[in-house]
């Protein structure tokens, strides 16, 4: 069935390359696509759908490459063929501050990140970097599409240009290195993890022991390779679709980071579709959420586990207590200093976690 998804995708998008970007061992081709935000009205494949550019820094294999084509299916669906969604892996249209500008005015129209992503427009975005908020990522998108934490992040999001349309569980981070088994903090002790640029990420990853080192997704392979990183911290499914089980043959489940990821569109573009299309993206959303979250995502986590084992890469069970002591001291800071708005999310989140 897999086979079969990955298939139709290079069939549907627009100059995909094969090349995986977020660990790629060869860069992508540039796609090819109109640059101006296309309107109801506007070119489109015939003339008559509305084109939904998708760019993305994931690769054009794997699950969320998979997910990517669903949610063309579904965009095309919900709209009864009126809009058609392009999808540009591998950050063909740029990377991801290009992407947040080609949102912002309108010449792409949709992407997804992870929301501490967010936080280069509003701070409070960073609390989704605090370690251990969450027991999993279920429970972190069942918390963020909550009706009252979702007011608040969707207000926010729309004052900054954008509108959510979907939450992604993307599972709980933990630690992969191709040096040693990792039991305990102290065998992180001067291991260089890649970590991404958000100051919470890599204070936390220092906490544990290790040695933070900031690295571009697309440069984690040759990094692994040349030696510039030991390792690095992220989900089973993302793993087996960059290929990185390759090199680094040891993953210990800390799940120490559980991010979820809006999917959004340009407000730009949606404030200038008809009620009809903009109800059909909407609507493409809500059911993209349950279908991602309640059937790709967990058999793409399983899939992946055994994918890394039949690999041989050691699977480590650790004491979790362990590595969240280790980031207390963290979060402790962050919330002594922390803005009133990242106070104010932080509470609502810990508040309604509760339900879940």
């Amino acid at each position: 069935m897999k086979k079969n998804l990955i298939s139709m995708l290079l069939i549907t998008a627009t100059a995909i390359s094969l090349a995986a970007c977020g660990g790629s061992k060869a860069p992508a081709s540039a796609g090819s696509s109109g640059t101006s935000a296309p309107k109801d009205t506007a070119a489109s494949v015939n003339a008559s759908q509305v084109v939904v550019k998708y760019s993305v820094t994931y690769p054009s294999t794997g699950t969320q490459a998979e997910g990517a084509l669903k949610l063309g299916e579904l965009i095309e669906e919900c709209s009864d063929g009126r809009m058609k969604m392009e999808f540009y892996p591998s950050s063909q249209l740029g990377d991801k501050t290009a992407t947040f500008e080609g949102l912002g005015n309108g010449t792409i129209e949709m992407t997804e990140c992870a929301a501490t992503d967010l936080s280069a427009f509003n701070d409070m975005w960073s609390v989704f970097s605090l370690p251990y908020l969450w027991e999993n990522g279920q429970q972190a998108c069942a918390t963020v599409m909550d009706p009252a934490v979702r007011e608040m992040l969707e207000a926010d999001a729309q004052a900054n240009g954008f509108i959510i349309i979907a939450w992604t569980d993307i599972g709980s981070r933990s630690i992969m290195n191709q040096k040693q088994t990792v039991n305990t903090p102290a065998d992180l002790t001067g291991l260089k993890i890649r970590c991404m640029q958000e100051p919470i990420l890599a204070d936390s990853t220092n906490a544990m022991g290790a040695i933070a080192t900031p690295l571009g997704a697309s440069e984690i392979y040759t990094g692994l390779q040349q030696g510039t990183i030991d390792g690095l911290d992220h989900t089973p499914s993302v793993v087996v679709a960059n290929g990185w089980q390759e090199l680094a043959k040891h993953f210990s489940l800390t799940e120490h980071f559980t991010i979820p990821d809006p999917v959004f569109v340009s407000k730009v573009w949606f404030d200038g579709l008809s009620a009809e299309n903009q109800e059909a993206v909407l609507e493409a959303g809500k059911k993209f959420s349950d279908v991602w979250n309640n059937e790709i995502w967990p058999e793409a986590t399983e899939d992946g586990m055994k994918a890394m084992k039949e690999q041989g890469v050691e699977i480590v069970e650790v004491d979790k207590a362990l590595f969240e002591e280790a980031v207390k001291p963290v979060v402790d800071k962050f919330l002594a200093d922390a803005s009133e708005d990242q106070k104010a999310l932080y509470d609502l989140l810990t508040k309604t976690r509760e339900n879940y």
